[in-house]
């Protein structure tokens, strides 16, 4: 198989191809997508606000109800989770993409951007690295992470309308979090704190979606209300 199918099945069917051209579906989710909430699905209400990330954003380790795409859901408000492990801006971009409608005023839109490293890559056999170790394979320099982030999100806010999204990313006082708010901290309308971890100890828990949650209300009510 050649780079340009490898490539092919990665963007159109979510499969990854080694060198023996074994096809394997990339572990996206830990359980299903989450895109359909089970109680904030009304496709008439007032609001649609779209959460769209990594891991965090499709809360690893905790149940749905407990993630802050739900939380942010009432009867005025339907909620839609498309939180995909592992990926980082360039996909957020290719998401909203198939999200955004121009024809309607009511949809919000949540990014949660992770770290900077975190894209899409391929080595030089056409096989795909996982993406949150991505600085373990590749050295990417911190201008070059950053002309990525800044690319894609200039492209998102152009295309969609600033005034429709809700830019946060990973908070923190230490290690890479820091760096990751010094580098994007002056683009980002808020940040999701981490608070407390998940049964996997790797990822947010619940008090930390709760937390996220009311500081996105906040923002909600002071752009939308």
């Amino acid at each position: 198989m050649n780079y340009k199918d490898r490539v092919n099945k990665y963007y159109y069917e979510h499969k990854k191809v080694s060198v023996d051209n074994v096809e394997t579906p990339l572990f996206y989710y830990e359980k299903e997508n989450r895109e359909q909430d089970s109680i904030y699905n009304d496709p008439n209400a007032k609001y649609q606000i779209y959460t769209i990330g990594c891991c965090w954003t499709y809360g690893w380790g905790v149940e749905q109800n407990q993630t802050f795409t739900h939380l942010l859901g009432d009867k005025d408000t339907a909620v839609y989770n498309y939180g995909v492990g592992s990926t980082g801006i360039d996909f957020a971009t290719r998401t909203i993409s198939q999200l955004y409608d121009k024809n309607v005023d009511n949809q919000i839109f949540i990014i949660t951007i992770p770290h900077l490293w975190v894209r899409t890559w391929f080595n030089d056999d056409g096989e795909i690295y996982k993406s949150w170790r991505l600085y373990q394979y590749v050295d990417i320099n911190d201008s070059n992470n950053y002309f990525n982030f800044l690319h894609h999100y200039e492209l998102i806010n152009n295309f969609v309308g600033k005034d429709k999204i809700i830019w946060g990313c990973f908070g923190g006082n230490s290690g890479d979090i820091l760096k990751l708010n010094q580098q994007i901290g002056d683009k980002v309308d808020v940040t999701f704190d981490l608070i407390d971890v998940s049964d996997d100890k790797l990822h947010p828990g619940p008090k930390s979606h709760k937390k996220y949650a009311e500081k996105l209300k906040d923002v909600l009510q002071n752009r939308f209300n």
